[in-house]
């Protein structure tokens, strides 16, 4: 019962953040209002741990909203941009092969933790391949936290200093359409969560937002342009912003600076990267600034489409950027370590100097 009421205590005040949040002004009030609060708690020891399913159950909402924007008319604009997504992805490969050197110099960690800790995107997956290659999945996974953390705080002020002019002729389609009836709502999600549950233990990456972000466009292109209710995504960026805040543990902030100062230097460093591809997206692509940023951002998927969403800055095109690099980062991330490791570029050892 005391863990019971620790939860609920935790839940409530998860909701009482995110409401102050908006009520501020805060950039993705639902989200970082949650994320800061009960990161607070954690810090403190009192908060609530969330159950299993919670972040599951954002990161099905959040995919749900998303998939429902690739109508038709959304895939045919994004067809155009295959090219620029697979340089993106490609950008995206170059600076983890740029920053898991230096990361590896401050961290002094070896090649392959070094490796998986920048690459970008694909973060519970990251781990899981650190650990089964040997390297420190704990690293890894501080490395990602702190980074998803950091660009989910930075991106969103940044898009607030700069203006919301980024609002796409998607969005202002979203905004015209009727909300999904509940009947598809529950059929989606059924759906979903039975794909989802038989592809577990296999090796597709983030099931609980691809295969219901990959269930609702299939229901949309079918001519159903529907939007998910507000209050939905709300609660779904609540539970993320919750999943994130409980991070926040003293062991976690003192039990490898190294990794943590590592992490920290290097995330600016992608962000500062990132800013120069989103300049060349809106010079030659015609993609605005802060679309193509955070469309190229060092966030995970499921909290830079958010972030898109959220803000109005072209949520199908910047999933669409995310999931071609999240593509690449499974598929070539091990290669790319090999490689580095083989050529001198990194260091096969923690100790040895490169």
């Amino acid at each position: 019962m005391a863990q019971f009421f620790r939860l609920l205590a935790t839940a409530l005040w998860a909701v009482a953040c995110g409401s102050l949040a908006q009520l501020i002004g805060m950039p993705l009030p639902w989200l970082l209002g949650p994320m800061f609060g009960v990161g607070l708690l954690t810090f403190l020891g009192w908060g609530g741990r969330q159950p299993s399913f919670g972040r599951k159950a954002g990161q099905m909402t959040i995919g749900i909203a998303l998939g429902l924007y690739f109508t038709q008319a959304a895939i045919a604009q994004l067809i155009g941009y295959a090219g620029w997504m697979a340089a993106g992805a490609a950008a995206s490969l170059l600076t983890t092969v740029f920053c898991a050197r230096y990361f590896q110099k401050l961290a002094r960690v070896d090649g392959l933790t070094a490796t998986y800790a920048c690459a970008i995107g694909a973060a519970s997956d990251m781990a899981l391949q650190a650990q089964r290659r040997g390297a420190d999945g704990a690293s890894v996974a501080t490395s990602h936290a702190v980074r998803v953390m950091l660009v989910v705080t930075v991106v969103p002020f940044v898009a607030l200093l700069f203006g919301q002019a980024a609002v796409d002729s998607a969005l202002k389609a979203s905004m015209k359409t009727s909300e999904i009836g509940l009947e598809a709502l529950l059929g989606i999600a059924v759906v979903s969560t039975g794909l989802a549950l038989l592809i577990r233990k296999t090796r597709f990456p983030s099931p609980w937002i691809l295969v219901p972000l990959f269930t609702a466009a299939a229901y949309a292109v079918l001519g159903n342009e529907t939007r998910l209710p507000h209050s939905a995504v709300n609660a779904g960026s609540l539970l993320i912003g919750w999943n994130l805040g409980q991070f926040m543990t003293k062991e976690f902030f003192t039990s490898a600076p190294r990794v943590l100062f590592a992490a920290l230097v290097m995330t600016i460093i992608m962000l500062l990267l990132s800013l120069v591809f989103a300049l060349i997206l809106n010079s030659a692509a015609g993609i605005p600034v802060l679309s193509a940023l955070v469309a190229t951002a060092p966030g995970g998927v499921a909290e830079m489409a958010l972030t898109a969403k959220v803000l109005g800055l072209g949520a199908p095109l910047v999933t669409a950027f995310h999931l071609f690099r999240l593509l690449a980062v499974l598929l070539l991330t091990s290669v790319l370590a090999q490689a580095m490791i083989k050529r001198g570029w990194l260091s096969a050892c923690a100790s040895a100097k490169i």
